[in-house]
Formats: structure tokens, sequence, C-alpha cells
């Protein structure tokens, strides 16, 4: 229970918890957003049936994977136009490649730590020997979702995206 690589993660996990909560942005002032961080736990039910469910993330280890879900919600009395959620991948965590989602949004990802956005597959980075190259799922460092349609007083929507602990 003691284990200094289950506190460190731990400690991470709460980190880029707090992080994400800091960071994830709307661009409407009517929109509400909530945070969720969730691992998957495997569990065997009394016929033996193994099954596999999402848990709160309170302790995970290097190489698990967290579900980062905000749900967003127009709080306000009119509908919300041009709704943008921006997310940072956690310090220490890899964005997992295709695992962004959310009904009627465009995905676009930053590899510059949220300075520009594009598609995937047009993001360059540049290797240590100075050599520009696609980017790769583990150099975003932002994601960013456009919702397609305005928002609707009282309405919402979930966007996710998966990381795995380095």
């Amino acid at each position: 229970m003691n284990d200094p690589a289950m506190m460190s993660a731990k400690g991470l996990l709460l980190t880029s918890l707090l992080i994400l909560a800091g960071n994830a942005l709307a661009q409407q002032g009517t929109i509400q957003l909530e945070h969720k961080a969730e691992q998957w736990e495997s569990v065997t039910d009394a016929e033996g049936i193994e099954q596999t469910r999402l848990v709160e993330a309170a302790r995970v280890l290097p190489g698990e994977e967290v579900l980062f879900s905000v749900t967003y919600t127009n709080v306000g009395d009119q509908a919300a136009e041009d709704v943008t959620i921006t997310n940072p991948v956690p310090d220490h965590m890899s964005y997992v490649d295709n695992s962004a989602t959310g009904d009627n949004t465009s995905v676009t990802f930053s590899v510059d730590g949220g300075e520009t956005f594009g598609a995937a597959q047009d993001l360059l980075v540049t290797d240590a020997l100075g050599a520009e190259r696609p980017a790769l799922a583990k150099d975003y460092t932002h994601i960013r979702w456009v919702v397609d349609s305005d928002v609707s007083a009282g309405a919402s929507g979930t966007v996710r995206f998966t990381a795995v602990v380095e």
C-alpha cells in the first residue's frame, strides 16, 4: 500500500486531474464543464464471467490507461454558438491514437503546447536531429473539440479521450 511507485502514480493522477480541470476551456460563458477521469477494472461475477467496467481513476501505474471525459452543458437560456473545448494531454501521459471522440464535434490536435491546432495527418514535429516528421499520437499536447452546431439551452454532450501513463 505504501509502494513508492504506487504513491508516485497516484500523485501523478491527482496532479493530472487538477491540470485537466483547470485548463479545459469552453468559449461560451453559459457552458458548464464537468470532468471525469476513469480507468477500466476487470471483475468476475458470481457465475465466473469476467466483465470490464469503468471506475474512478484513483490509482494508476505506468502503462495503464485513463479515460478523460468532459461533459458540457448549456446552463444559459439561449443557444450557445461556437462552443469549443480545449484540453491538455496531462503531463507524464501520452494520448492514445484515435481515442478522441465527441458526438457532433470536429477534433483537432496541437503539438506545440496549444498554440496551433490541425488535423492529425497534417501535424509535423521536428526530431532531435532537426528533421521534420509526421506527428505521432505521443507528440500531441492538446486536443480541441469544436461542436458542429449551436448547443441549445439545457442541452449537453460529452467529449472523451484516452491517455496512458508513461
